[in-house]
């Protein structure tokens, strides 16, 4: 004998609802936000500061301006022609001296007057004026040379210091910046504060359950036809055979 059966579904629907509570703050986080987007400002940048303007036109200034006499003569030594003419008038006192050793020579030797004397007295004077001009040049030259030194070293050392001014000056800007920033910011950060409070989605309180349930209804097939032959048997032998056939496919 086999089994057969017969499968009964259910549908089952559960209506969800949204807290009317969590959907008015939902609504309101929305209009928060829709009035903190239209009220935001043009953002704002700062300008240069006045100490980094001042930087700027001085460095452009020094840089653009050629490095010359002026420059130099700036640190000329003011001592300088006074150590040249004390050097000249030291070489001017030697040649008077060996002038009058040479006199004192010539006149102990009674050659004073004569062609030796004079060619010697010659050579005195013309070591004396090259010993001068080599001084009075090489003291001059060591002056120039340092003043110029100097005044590069000067004029390195002012640009520096005007690019340390513009550095100032562009960190004052940067706070300023920051001030602004922070004021055009402070509706965000509000904003902020309500939505980390609540999620952008409004909360739900309930779960939808939606689905289908089968139940298989299984019938015994033996069961059934001898129920019904049992039930047809008071109309006779017939009665019994077609009573047990129907409830076999009942």
């Amino acid at each position: 004998m086999s089994k057969g059966g017969k499968t009964q579904t259910t549908t089952q629907n559960q209506t969800t609802e949204i807290n009317p509570y969590a959907m008015q703050a939902y609504k309101q986080n929305l209009d928060l936000a829709r009035t903190t987007a239209g009220g935001l400002g043009v953002q704002q940048f700062a300008g240069f500061d006045p100490m980094y303007e001042t930087g700027e036109a001085a460095l452009y200034n020094t840089s653009m301006k050629p490095f010359g006499a002026a420059d130099i003569a700036a640190f000329q030594n003011p001592y300088e022609e006074q150590v040249v003419q004390q050097s000249l008038q030291d070489i001017e006192r030697s040649r008077q001296m060996q002038a009058l050793q040479d006199a004192n020579k010539a006149t102990a030797a009674k050659a004073f007057g004569g062609s030796r004397y004079g060619v010697q007295s010659a050579l005195t004077n013309e070591a004396a004026l090259q010993e001068a001009a080599r001084t009075a040049g090489q003291l001059r030259s060591a002056g120039y040379g340092q003043a110029a030194e100097l005044a590069k070293q000067a004029r390195q050392l002012n640009m520096q210091g005007y690019q340390n001014a513009m550095n100032l000056g562009l960190t004052r800007q940067q706070f300023a910046q920051l001030g602004l920033d922070a004021q055009r910011n402070l509706p965000l950060q509000r904003l902020a504060i309500e939505q980390a409070a609540m999620s952008a989605q409004p909360a739900n309180l309930g779960s939808t359950m939606t689905g289908t349930t089968s139940q298989p209804m299984t019938k015994n097939v033996l069961a059934g036809a001898l129920g019904g032959a049992a039930a047809g048997a008071q109309f006779g032998p017939w009665g019994a055979a077609a009573g047990g056939l129907l409830g076999a496919f009942a």
